[in-house]
Formats: structure tokens, C-alpha cells, sequence
């Protein structure tokens, strides 16, 4: 299943970015072995963690 939300996050930043791909790694807080160093708020870079809070609110 990893294998899968790996590959999910590289589609993602081909389709639409790597902002995006790190946002939705960090709404996913998908942090074992991850392509990108964004899987958690404190890791994530804040801009990053700021865009999945507003889409959080927005939700």
C-alpha cells in the first residue's frame, strides 16, 4: 500500500505540483519513508502546512 501512496504523491506533483504534493502528504501525515519531507506540520515547510489548514477550514 505504501508503494501506492508514494506513487499517488509523485502523479501529484507531475499534475499538479510539488506545493500540492506536499500538501496532500501532509493531510495524509504520511510520513514512513516519504518522497517528500512534508508528511507532518513540524516537518512540512509552513507555507505548506498553512495551505492544508486553510483547505481544512474551507472543508
Amino acid at each position: 500500500m505504501l508503494a501506492g501512496i508514494d506513487m499517488a504523491l509523485y502523479l501529484a506533483s507531475l499534475l499538479a505540483g510539488e506545493d500540492m504534493a506536499m500538501a496532500i502528504q501532509l493531510g495524509l501525515e504520511y510520513a514512513p519513508r516519504p518522497p517528500f519531507n512534508a508528511g507532518t506540520p513540524k516537518t512540512a515547510p509552513a507555507e505548506i502546512t498553512e495551505l492544508v489548514r486553510s483547505f481544512l477550514r474551507d472543508a
